[in-house]
């Protein structure tokens, strides 16, 4: 048995059992460098009727942010010349206050369509985004929520590897989504099998502020097998920590857990 994995003959509802040693040890935690696999990239829609969906990944730290924007939000600025469309919408964004950036949203293509409305999120923190509608004969509208632009929370992802480290990329923030990607490796004991499939799972339980406990899955099957995939959660608004811990179970009853000898894995929210 891996040292920190727990294998329990013990019945445990939802929470993680006690530790088998006084002290938990120390976790090692450091800058990730790229996003776990099978996080696809957001796709925001701005629609016509004033909503506004993010129907692809979810928005942290290293993912790309594909726009999707309906030119029926701002409709002031139109006319042709020469037989082209003589008004662009630009699209704007800016994370956390540095430097804006800047995309093709509709209308006249500068680019030919060669530059399709596409950034990348360089870090967590608050994304802003605005519209410019304008024409060659100086019509000028705004699609900014009247001013107080369209503000979207960009959270991180926690990457629990095989050599139990903890790699982390972005700041985990209240109100903004995150990503937890786990090592089957790290829980290798409860592995059964029925009729040539995987019969096991792994889940992360996980919490807020000591409030109840939920789950997700960090497995998912592919054909027979199971194999590693990230679970995205939701971080509520003005919480202040979340705790995590992983439970292998299978088809048999066996059931292993990766709960930091039953402390935990706690981690600030920003």
């Amino acid at each position: 048995m891996h040292p920190r994995s727990l294998v329990l003959s013990c019945l445990v509802a939802t929470f993680a059992c006690s530790p088998e040693e006084e002290d938990a040890p120390v976790v090692e935690v450091r800058e990730g460098s790229e996003l776990p696999d099978h996080i696809q990239p957001a796709l925001l829609e701005f629609r016509d009727d004033w909503t506004i969906v993010n129907s692809g990944g979810p928005l942290v730290a290293g993912n790309t942010v594909q726009v999707g924007y309906d030119v029926d939000r701002l409709t002031d600025c139109r006319g042709d010349q020469n037989g082209k469309p003589a008004w662009s919408i630009t699209g704007y964004h800016q994370l956390d206050g540095g430097d804006v950036g800047s995309f093709e949203a509709g209308g006249y293509s500068p680019s030919q369509g060669t530059e399709p409305p596409i950034f990348t999120l360089e870090d967590s923190g608050d994304l802003t985004m605005w519209f410019h509608n304008t024409s060659v004969w100086g019509c000028s509208a705004y699609d900014s929520n009247y001013g107080a632009n369209w503000h979207f929370g960009v959270g991180a992802s926690l990457s629990f590897k095989a050599d139990w480290v903890t790699e982390v990329l972005g700041t985990p923030r209240a109100g903004a989504p995150l990503v937890i990607a786990f090592d089957p490796a790290r829980l290798p004991d409860c592995r059964a099998t029925k009729y040539g499939h995987d019969a096991w799972n792994i889940r992360v339980h996980y919490r807020f502020d000591g409030g109840p406990a939920k789950y997700a899955l960090v497995t998912a099957p592919q054909g027979n097998i199971q194999v590693p995939w990230p679970a995205v959660i939701d971080v509520p608004a003005g919480a202040g920590e979340v705790e995590l811990w992983f439970e292998n179970q299978d088809y048999y009853g066996c059931k292993a857990w990766d709960s930091q000898f039953g402390a935990n894995y706690h981690f600030d929210l920003e």
